[in-house]
């Protein structure tokens, strides 16, 4: 017998809602799932120039009854009031007729007793009851075409199947028949998140894999039974990323949103106590534990949120000596507070970094855009981060050098000069390293010291220090003492803003006929 579908204009409305011509997948394996299918296979293949897709379960199967009170009626469900299901209104199966099929053919049976449902391309059907035997329910449509778009509608088909339901509990597997196709493979992936450190939790109908991340705006998931919900991003749970399962969450009647009403908060709730309570706990045991660089680089990358709060007392920033320290320890006392806001940095060991470390000054591990160990200083107001040989000098004096001893006993000129020392400048502050000269009022002590304050005519008294290593030294030592000796003093008087000192032209030409 044949009936009248319901009005065209309705109908079509439902059909059109379905944005994406695969999105009958999901809706079908969703039906599949809520009669309890353990299995359910989607197979294309061409037939006769036509698409063919069978989407077939070994969930209950349907009677007549429900055949025809709820797959051939619209807008009514079984579903409703049910949190085992998810199809809350009745219309999923309207959505493979978005594929516009010449054929539509359901198989299913209860009971011992088997019927058949024919939809034709005028979406009117037939129902008849069949001796042939079967279990489950199979759907299969006919869908007309070129080759080219069967083998681009069957490639969105896998990639719908794989998004919608690939958390499913039931298994779903997929295949495709044909040259361009591929062999039977099984929709899963792991229920897990993308996070330095993350805990899947399962209680009370939910289930729940939640970790830190330094996104601002973190990836989140929302499931039910297995399926897809919704995937964005949006800072739900703040600094926190997740995925969810729940059987209290429902998909809007677009379905493409979850919906936001009194179950959803309270989920949200659900995670935000976990986020504080059990998933904190261990982040901060494993924060503690980490014993490879690289892993507590990556737990180090989110402790600055508000989420985590981490303790005073937890020594996990590394410093550039290799120890650990703790925010407390890097606390400033009263007068650092008031006179420098200096958060100190290195990318490694150093003699500097030796000395500040003995003069009570922590270094960490820097800098900040490869080592989160500053960052997560900074974020919790400890100062601003300062690399150390940006603004700390540490001459290394070495053993006397001629010329060195030459300039200071004033040889070519008329009296003495100031007193100078040779040193070697390299990994000891780049406030001076390629400087030919720099002063110190105490020679070879540890000193605070801009670029600045490097270019500063040094005060009375102050100790001129020469740097062995530089350039210009080596092509001052290679001529005679008695010639080297003034030209070098000028070259000082220039570097160091003394008047009498050679013009950069002054200081070439006299080099040039030094040397000749």
């Amino acid at each position: 017998m044949t009936h009248s579908g319901p009005a065209d204009d309705a109908l079509q409305a439902l059909v059109q809602q379905f944005s994406e011509r695969s999105s009958f997948v999901r809706e079908l394996i969703q039906n599949s799932l809520d009669a309890g299918a353990g299995r359910v296979e989607v197979r294309l293949s061409v037939e006769r120039g036509r698409l063919r897709i069978d989407v077939e379960d070994d969930g209950e199967g349907m009677d007549r009854d429900i055949i025809e009170r709820y797959l051939l009626t619209l807008f009514r469900s079984s579903k409703e009031k049910d949190l085992t299901k998810i199809g809350k209104f009745g219309i999923g199966f309207v959505s493979l007729f978005a594929l516009a099929p010449e054929l539509v053919v359901v198989n299913t049976g209860r009971d011992g007793v088997f019927y058949r449902v024919l939809f034709d391309e005028a979406r009117e059907y037939t129902l008849a009851e069949v001796d042939e035997p079967f279990e489950g329910t199979a759907v299969t449509l006919f869908v007309p075409g070129r080759t080219q778009d069967h083998r681009a509608l069957a490639t969105e088909i896998r990639e719908a199947a794989h998004y919608w339901c690939r958390y499913a509990r039931a298994e779903i597997w997929t295949a495709c028949d044909e040259k361009w196709g591929w062999p039977p493979e099984q929709v899963s992936h792991d229920f897990s998140v993308s996070a330095p450190f993350s805990q899947t939790i399962e209680e009370d109908g939910v289930r729940v894999v939640l970790g830190f991340t330094p996104e601002p705006v973190p990836q989140v998931g929302y499931y039910n039974h297995g399926l897809t919900l919704l995937e964005a991003e949006e800072a739900a749970v703040p600094g926190v990323t997740f995925r969810v399962e729940a059987r209290t969450l429902e998909h809007t009647l677009t379905r493409d949103n979850v919906m936001r009403d009194r179950n959803y908060r309270r989920v949200i709730q659900r995670i935000e106590s976990l986020a504080r309570g059990p998933l904190r706990t261990a982040y901060l045991t494993a924060l503690r534990e980490a014993s490879s660089p690289d892993a507590l680089a990556a737990l180090l990358s989110v402790a600055h949120l508000p989420v985590v709060s981490l303790p005073d007392d937890l020594a996990c920033l590394r410093t550039a000596g290799g120890q650990r320290v703790s925010l407390g320890e890097l606390r400033p006392g009263l007068l650092r507070r008031l006179f420098s806001r200096e958060l100190l940095f290195a990318s490694g060991p150093s003699p500097l970094v030796d000395a500040l470390s003995a003069a009570g000054r922590a270094v960490l591990l820097g800098p900040p855009d490869t080592h989160p160990d500053v960052g997560v200083a900074r974020r919790a107001g400890l100062g601003e981060p300062v690399d150390i040989h940006e603004r700390w000098i540490l001459p290394e004096i070495v053993e006397p050098h001629p010329l060195v001893t030459a300039v200071a006993d004033g040889i070519g000129v008329m009296g003495a000069w100031r007193p100078c020392l040779p040193a070697r400048f390299h990994d000891r502050g780049d406030a001076i390293v390629d400087r030919l000269v720099s002063w110190q009022s105490e020679p070879g002590t540890l000193e605070h010291r801009t670029f600045e304050e490097a270019d500063r005519t040094p005060p009375r008294g102050a100790t001129i220090l020469f740097n062995v290593e530089h350039p210009v030294f080596a092509r001052f030592s290679a001529v005679p003492a008695r010639v080297a000796a003034p030209l070098l003093r000028q070259a000082a008087r220039r570097v160091l803003k003394e008047p009498g000192g050679f013009s950069a032209d002054g200081l070439k030409q006299a080099l040039a006929g030094a040397s000749s």
